[in-house]
């Protein structure tokens, strides 16, 4: 029963941190899933929590794993562990069964799971979780009171830290469809004519109604969300996977713009009403600046045409839906450096650099290479540092403890 409790508990912690970790890197990445599912719930009206309620989940997640893991307040973590499997085991078989979501986001854009391959994984982490439980009167204690509450404090600020860093600049690492180094052209030249249309949602009353580019409504309509939508037989099933740029007069020009032959930045737009004034000046002063130096420069707007056109009046605007927009860059604002229909680099709205000389001078398959070394480096240090806190802390917190007892 000993190398059982040992095996389980090494199960439970790992998935779990692995999991918290990999959705703490990419709040928005979770957000939007949550969104998919609060919207599959008909529980759309709360959208507003999505992004909080990712960052805690991926916190409890995390701090639940290394709780486990680290062998700290094990009546506690045991009993959270089968609640929380417990939930998400129903969770998951609901969604295999009527398919309300394609993929749970379980570990965020790193791994994706169907929705039963999901299902059977937390059924074994039920199992696991059983078994700590009914054998968590067995785990010795590592530490004192205090210290447990030491450890808890310090993994949980670790966590939140992640997020909330990840949120105010960019995920460390980029697990999306636009990642560095993706060739965009091999889509899009994969795609028909049209395939796609951007359909936008607008309320009124209550009622809520789609509207084309072409047969938008009038100024008493609210405008609540937008998507792509398939309207020809194809072999890409989601068109959020493929990047989408369309005119406001609905013609679609992905290939003309991504085949232009000269540096392509987009400039990720999905919320106008963040925009402040100081904010579009700095855009304007970008716009300038990259133009000048013989790139091209484009706002991707993800909301409908009215609010991006009165905020950016003298820009050119190329449309697709919300989720594309915030695919191919995470921060509202944020700048996406294409050349030869690849992704090169991308900033923050908080920090584009004043200049580009030394990114368009240097070879672009370097400064993708710099870039995808660095997330590397970054998952894999972090990972390694973590796991190695836990076994070397727990290691000497259980020496210590025994010698005080």
């Amino acid at each position: 029963m000993r190398y059982l409790r040992a095996i389980c508990r090494f199960t439970v912690g790992i998935i779990f941190i692995l999991s918290g970790f990999l959705k703490a890197v990419d709040p928005i990445g979770n957000s939007l899933k949550i969104d998919e599912y609060l919207k599959a719930f008909h529980l759309g009206f709360l959208d507003f929590t999505s992004v909080p309620a990712g960052i805690l989940l991926s916190a409890a997640e995390f701090l639940i794993g290394v709780c486990i893991l680290k062998g700290i307040k094990m009546k506690l973590f045991s009993r959270v562990a089968l609640i929380f499997i417990s939930f998400f085991t129903l969770l998951t078989l609901y969604s295999a069964i009527f398919n309300p979501v394609q993929d749970c986001g379980c570990f965020g854009e790193a791994i994706h799971l169907s929705n039963w391959e999901t299902f059977f994984k937390n059924v074994i982490l039920l199992g696991c979780a059983i078994v700590i439980f009914l054998q968590r009167d067995q785990f010795k204690p590592i530490a004192s009171a205090k210290w447990n509450y030491i450890y808890i404090g310090g993994y949980s600020a670790l966590i939140l830290g992640i997020s909330i860093c990840a949120l105010l600049y960019l995920p460390q690492i980029d697990f999306g469809v636009f990642k560095a180094g993706t060739d965009l052209t091999t889509s899009a030249d994969a795609q028909p004519e049209h395939e796609y249309e951007v359909v936008f949602t607008y309320s009124k009353d209550g009622e809520e109604k789609t509207f084309t580019l072409e047969n938008l409504p009038d100024s008493s309509w609210t405008f609540v969300d937008s998507q792509t939508k398939l309207i020809s037989a194809s072999s890409y099933t989601d068109g959020n996977t493929e990047l989408i740029l369309k005119t406001g007069d609905g013609i679609y020009v992905t290939n003309e713009v991504l085949g232009s032959g000269r540096p392509l930045f987009l400039l990720s737009l999905y919320n106008c009403s963040k925009i402040s004034a100081k904010k579009l000046e700095r855009i304007a002063a970008i716009r300038d600046t990259l133009v000048a130096s013989g790139a091209d420069f484009y706002i991707l707007s993800g909301n409908s045409p009215e609010e991006s056109q009165v905020l950016f009046t003298n820009f050119n605007i190329l449309y697709t839906d919300y989720k594309n927009a915030i695919s191919l860059n995470r921060s509202n604002g944020g700048l996406t450096y294409i050349n030869d229909g690849t992704v090169i680099r991308k900033w923050s709205s908080c920090e584009t650099p004043d200049r580009f000389d030394d990114v368009l001078c240097e070879d672009s398959e370097v400064v993708t290479a710099n870039v995808v070394i660095k997330e590397q480096l970054f998952v894999e240090i972090t990972i390694f540092v973590i796991l190695f806190m836990i076994l070397i802390i727990r290691f000497f917190s259980k020496i210590i403890y025994s010698r005080t007892k």
